[in-house]
């Protein structure tokens, strides 16, 4: 039994760990995400900025507003880069490991309890998959009637 508690220690850390490890690189992808977004954003204005002034003058203050719009497309895509190469660190991998060793772990403890539980399971299934639906099929369409009546009265 020790052991069992054990191996449900263990997976209890390594599920905890993914998980912290999972919930940091969301989190951190989705920041990048958004201030990849923002400079969009800041691009986009610059870009119709830059467009504004070509239309008004012709030359001008034109080519440094579309430089400046360029930037941040190129900055924007930098970032949304980073946010793709974001990977999890080392500690993800050793506890998908040790994870996945506690799960062995844990279904060789249980295999014989299994083994040896295994008649009453096949003795309490079949009986009651029978026996259920013909018992409780009158008994809700009784409550159901019974509710009705006490309704219309």
């Amino acid at each position: 039994m020790q052991l069992i508690l054990r191996h449900l220690r263990v997976l209890w850390r390594a599920e905890r760990v993914i998980a912290e490890t999972r919930l940091r690189i969301m989190l951190r992808r989705s920041m990048l995400y958004a201030f990849a977004g923002l400079i969009a954003v800041f691009g986009l204005g610059m870009l119709n900025v830059a467009a504004y002034f070509f239309l008004a003058e012709r030359w001008g203050a034109i080519w440094a507003a579309l430089a400046a719009a360029l930037g941040d497309f190129v900055i924007a895509a930098l970032v949304v880069g980073v946010a793709l190469a974001t990977r999890p660190g080392p500690e993800m991998a050793a506890a998908l490991e040790l994870r996945e060793i506690s799960v062995e772990g844990l279904e060789a403890e249980l295999a014989p309890l299994q083994e040896r539980f295994a008649w009453l399971t096949r003795a309490t299934r079949d009986p009651l998959d029978t026996v259920l639906p013909a018992i409780l099929v009158p008994l809700v369409t009784s409550i159901v009637r019974g509710l009705r009546k006490s309704k219309s009265d």
